[in-house]
């Protein structure tokens, strides 16, 4: 990420971009602090890089994590090529995709893959999906007591299984049910 080491800013807002340089038939997808955005997108405007696509992200270790993915992702197709460092006076040679034209990527496709990696991982990281995952390994754990024959504290699990899950339905607040119609 530009503007200072990552590790001091990886809890903040960060974007993942997708770029598209014509005249080297490359494409790059990046990471960078929302608070370095302009300066970096402007860096590699100057060079002959069109931006094609930003995805956002709560953290630095998300959009991280989602490059990590996308080129893990064209790596893993065969898109193993990449522009040399000299090639990229602005840094971030290690993320392009060079000859994409040769396996049939472009800017739109990568942006695809960019925004498909960016709406998996904000879902994994969700509060929602962390409390899905912990409230189904609580159930395993119970089932695995009661296998083992330690019925009491089974049903002890179960019960804070049931007040868990009563206390999320009281946080995502009242059903709305709507009466069905009556029939004449």
């Amino acid at each position: 990420m530009a503007g200072g080491n990552f590790h001091d800013r990886a809890d903040e807002p960060a974007l993942l971009y997708v770029t598209r340089h014509e005249g080297l038939a490359a494409l790059k997808v990046g990471v960078v602090s929302a608070a370095s955005r302009e300066a970096r997108l402007r860096a590699h405007a100057r060079q002959g890089w069109v931006t094609e696509a930003v995805t956002e992200f709560e953290t630095g270790r998300q959009a991280l994590q989602a490059e990590r993915a996308v080129l893990g992702f064209l790596r893993a197709c065969g898109a193993t090529d990449r522009l040399h460092q000299r090639e990229m006076p602005q840094g971030g040679y290690t993320e392009t995709i060079a000859h994409a034209d040769l396996v049939d990527l472009d800017g739109d496709l990568l942006a695809t893959i960019a925004k498909a990696a960016g709406r998996i991982i904000r879902r994994a990281h969700s509060p929602l999906h962390q409390w899905t995952r912990d409230y189904f390994a609580a159930g395993k754990a119970a089932l695995d007591l009661i296998d083992e024959g330690h019925k009491g504290l089974a049903r002890e699990q179960l019960h804070t299984l049931l007040e868990l899950g009563e206390e999320m339905i009281r946080h995502l607040g009242p059903c709305e049910t709507q009466e069905a119609p009556v029939s004449a």
